[in-house]
């Protein structure tokens, strides 16, 4: 049995417990008390990761020391049950036993929702500015030509897994499709080709995951290494481009690992966040510093009326287990975005949102992601557009009045990956630039259209010449009027009824590895996905 994606072993090895009605769990909770120091737990389950097949004997043995100080800690304090536990987290493989803190509600202000007015036009000749949108790069330094890209782990092409034994198994020169992370040579190509074309973007958003996928081996030293190199890129490469960044669920050690401002000491995430201040004070005022210490959250405003708000996506995140003690509205972020956007619409601004995690992805949290899409909603003439990473995929969710759940009010772009890495799928590198309405007094600061661009890394291995290339333009391969809430919205329903869009939208989301036939379930969970940046709420695709 292999884990089907990349994200954590323990998941498996706690629907496993899940499995005989949660008893693991409560098991363990006694070891705990009479022994809070107890190393027997970890024992067991690495014997049950190597017996049952989870995955080899040394990655086995990795995970289960890299997660335990921090699981046992959890379990320790968590007033969840076994079941709760299961369904809450580890939603893979367990039937839902109800989350007690899925009710939680974020208190929004006094002050009336503006009257919602068409988004303006912008007349012919209307300045506008180019963004460029860089997510998951998931950089890999050990990464070897011709290594062993069949290695059976859950990341390959790497010094450590040794020559194959078949030449065709060895790790491409530019890149791998097999469950392998992003070469050093291939960052090298990228920024040398970003350098010459800076003259077509003005800013760049920057949005999270810089480490690698050896996620059962990586220490606080090896992420800060990763943060430290990419920022020197950006600096040698780009050194006056201004550049927003976000933190990806990659960043911490262990992956995922978040914990509100109430834990302390060695527990603490603050390592993380002064990492992040050293490396993001290279583009952000010192007005940034505060909120970032406190939780890698931000707000800037790069031009007159017009706000860039940076999110903490990771106080959503399923598996961060650091939520389970108590996951009501992580260290204030939301009750902080709240009084942002209010004093954004105060003054007429106009804010672009950026983060890791879509909201809608099925990784967010239920609560948190059904309080963000309240908060959007109010605030539709404020939030222009919001920009996520993670899903290593292309695509993009609509938003809804939360009044009767028809009415599109804003949309989340989902940018691609630079890893070619999706756990037993594939994807080429990737990256988008956005034309945005603006900067000048009336601008709606709109996304007017987005131009995706990719390396085709058959062609590259092949040739050994990395071309970057241009893939599509959103505006003219969906023949949109414009990128408007309601030009997506009836995307999506054209997508229902033509198969030939369908799979033409579809090729793109995998960034043309493949030619993107879908049908059946495929369909469905396609429009699905679109239609949700509400997370686990199925009534948005009941008549899909």
């Amino acid at each position: 049995m292999k884990f089907i994606n990349d994200e954590t072993l323990l998941c498996y090895t706690g629907c496993f417990a899940c499995g005989l009605g949660g008893f693991p769990i409560v098991f363990f909770r006694k070891i705990l008390k009479s022994n809070p120091k107890s190393s027997l737990i970890g024992q067991i389950i690495k014997e049950a990761c190597i017996h049952f097949y989870i995955e080899s004997r040394k990655v086995c043995a990795d995970v289960v020391d890299e997660f335990q100080p921090e699981t046992l800690y959890v379990l320790s304090k968590s007033n969840l049950t076994a079941k709760e536990i299961c369904s809450t987290i580890l939603n893979i493989q367990c039937t839902y036993a109800g989350d007690p803190y899925d009710k939680w509600n974020i208190s929004l202000p006094n002050s009336p929702k503006p009257p919602v007015t068409p988004i303006p036009v912008p007349k012919s000749g209307a300045p506008k500015l180019r963004c460029l949108h860089l997510t998951d790069i998931h950089l890999d330094t050990m990464y070897q030509k011709g290594a062993n890209a069949k290695c059976g782990e859950p990341l390959c092409c790497r010094k450590s897994n040794g020559l194959p034994a078949k030449a065709e198994d060895g790790a491409g020169k530019w890149g791998d499709y097999r469950n392998c992370d992003l070469p050093p040579r291939t960052m090298d190509n990228l920024f040398n080709h970003l350098r010459n074309i800076q003259d077509q973007f003005d800013y760049i958003i920057w949005t999270g995951d810089l480490p690698p996928h050896n996620i059962w081996n990586q220490s606080r030293s090896d992420q800060t290494k990763v943060i430290n190199i990419l920022t020197q890129y950006f600096l040698k490469y780009l050194p006056n481009k201004p550049m927003f960044p976000v933190v990806g669920n990659h960043e911490s050690s262990p992956v995922n690992s978040f914990p509100p401002h109430f834990i302390y000491g060695n527990n603490s995430v603050d390592w993380l966040y002064s990492a992040l201040k050293e490396s993001w004070s290279n583009w952000l005022p010192e007005t940034t510093y505060g909120t970032i210490s406190n939780g890698a959250f931000y707000t800037v405003s790069p031009y007159p009326g017009f706000r860039i708000v940076s999110l903490n996506t990771n106080f959503c995140n399923n598996l961060n287990w650091w939520l389970l003690i108590n996951m009501t509205d992580p260290n204030n972020e939301l009750s902080w975005l709240i009084n942002v956007l209010q004093k954004a619409e105060d003054k007429k601004e106009k804010v672009h949102i950026i983060g890791h995690i879509p909201p809608g992805c099925d990784d967010c949290l239920k609560a948190w992601s059904n309080n963000y899409y309240k908060i959007i909603s109010r605030y539709e003439s404020t939030v222009a557009a919001q920009f996520f990473g993670h899903t290593h995929m292309d695509s993009f969710e609509v938003f809804y009045d939360v009044s009767d759940m028809k009415r599109p009010v804003n949309v989340a772009y989902i940018a691609g990956s630079i890893t070619p890495y999706i756990f037993n799928k594939a994807v080429n590198p990737s990256y988008r630039i956005y034309d945005i309405d603006g900067p000048y007094p009336t601008s709606s600061w709109a996304v007017l259209n987005h131009e995706n661009y990719l390396l085709n890394l058959t062609a590259a291995n092949i040739d050994d010449n990395p071309v970057w290339q241009k893939e599509y333009s959103a505006k003219e391969t969906y023949n949109l009027p414009n990128l408007n809430p309601d030009s997506w919205n009836n995307l999506i329903k054209i997508m229902g009824k033509n198969a030939t869009i369908l799979q033409l939208f579809n090729k793109y989301k995998f960034k043309s590895v493949n030619n993107g036939e879908c049908s059946g379930s495929c369909r469905h969970d396609l429009l699905c996905e679109l239609r949700s940046g509400r997370s686990h709420d199925p009534s948005l695709c009941k008549d899909l």
